[in-house]
């Protein structure tokens, strides 16, 4: 294993400085969700920011939530970002985060960095007692696309499947067109069919007025943009993307199921027109998202539920990159299942008093 580098905490704000945002969202590895635009989403559902700074340069946001009985549970989102520096380098600063964290009372402790799978880094945190847990976001690998030299859209072009090729072509001669949007009747549009989308695949999205503002508050931030396809005057589909680690990142993405058999290539066409404007700015890489769901944690293979997203992906010359699980860490066992006990004793107790209430 990698020689691990010696790093600490150097100090902890409970405001960001000016800073923070080209620290941790605009660095390699960097993600909006160690950004202050999810720092203020999270304080408004009662999480507090912690902006922590190590002695080695790099900065990490911890998100940090007091509860009755279960004490305070902290969470590192999508960090600490590895910043260029490697394996070795995240794993160090994840237990300078546990050491002051332990200091600070914390009883429980989570990490989920964007870092391609690394034996190093898996080893040096979980000798200290991290172990694998569910992820915390929606995945955890990508698909990535390499991208040729700034303005070569026709190799990008060159590198998608045939099929991908016609079906760009096909939704555009059937009239559909894309364009950035910050329209609130579009965001609308989008979130039903999100919601659509997650009834048909089975996963949740949460509340939808939270994710309405959290889509709000990252546009503003101008660390996201939207892309909405319009065909004779109506909405069938849409892609929200993150600005982070110097590229584009896919975030979320839906159609309208009701137009797939007349309106064949609507999401070949919306993820065309991301990649051809990252080629035309010159960025190396364009992440296309996951495709990977709980129980399904690795690479898709036919009778998946994500298997024909992940075709649909790979068929624009993507690539498999495999990441790191999310860790977490009982920084005080004992008081943590207990806790973890009382809430969900007083969860059952509330929801048997609503079926006295109603009569059931």
């Amino acid at each position: 294993m990698s020689a691990m580098p010696d790093v600490r905490v150097a100090d902890v704000a409970d405001e960001a400085p000016a800073d923070w945002n080209t620290r941790v969202v605009d660095a390699p590895g960097g993600s909006v969700h160690q950004g202050t635009a999810w720092a203020a989403h999270r304080v408004a559902q009662g999480w507090r920011p912690r902006y922590v700074r190590f002695d080695d340069g790099r900065s990490a946001l911890v998100l940090t939530d007091r509860k009755p009985v279960l004490g305070v549970t902290a969470y590192c989102p999508r960090g600490p970002i590895e910043a260029g520096d490697g394996p070795a380098a995240t794993a160090a600063r994840v237990i300078a985060l546990t050491s002051w964290l332990r200091e600070d009372g914390a009883t429980s402790f989570a990490v989920d960095p964007v870092l391609d799978a690394s034996p190093v880094y898996d080893q040096a945190i979980e000798a200290i007692g991290f172990r694998e847990v569910e992820e915390v976001m929606a995945t955890r690998h990508r698909l990535e696309l390499d991208l040729p030299a700034k303005g070569d859209v026709d190799a990008a072009l060159r590198a998608c499947t045939k099929t991908a090729r016609q079906r760009i072509r096909g939704a555009s001669d059937a009239g559909t067109t894309v364009e950035p949007s910050a329209d609130q009747a579009d965001l609308v549009r989008m979130l039903e069919m999100l919601g659509m989308t997650a009834v048909r695949k089975d996963f949740g999205i949460g509340s939808h007025d939270a994710l309405m503002s959290w889509w709000h508050l990252v546009m503003d931030a101008g660390q996201a943009k939207f892309l909405v396809a319009h065909n004779d005057g109506n909405v069938v589909g849409g892609l929200i993307l993150y600005r982070q680690g110097g590229h584009w990142a896919t975030a979320y993405s839906a159609d309208d199921p009701a137009t797939r058999a007349t309106l064949h290539g609507t999401m070949h066409l919306v993820r065309w027109t991301a990649i051809e404007a990252s080629v035309m700015a010159g960025d190396p890489i364009i992440d296309l998202g996951g495709v990977d769901a709980p129980g399904f944690r690795r690479e898709p293979i036919a009778g998946d539920p994500m298997f024909g997203l992940y075709e649909h992906k790979r068929s624009f010359g993507a690539r498999w990159v495999p990441s790191t699980a999310a860790h977490e860490l009982l920084l005080q066992p004992a008081r943590y299942r207990a806790g973890r006990v009382a809430a969900r004793a007083a969860t059952l107790a509330r929801a048997g008093l609503r079926g006295v209430r109603s009569g059931h």
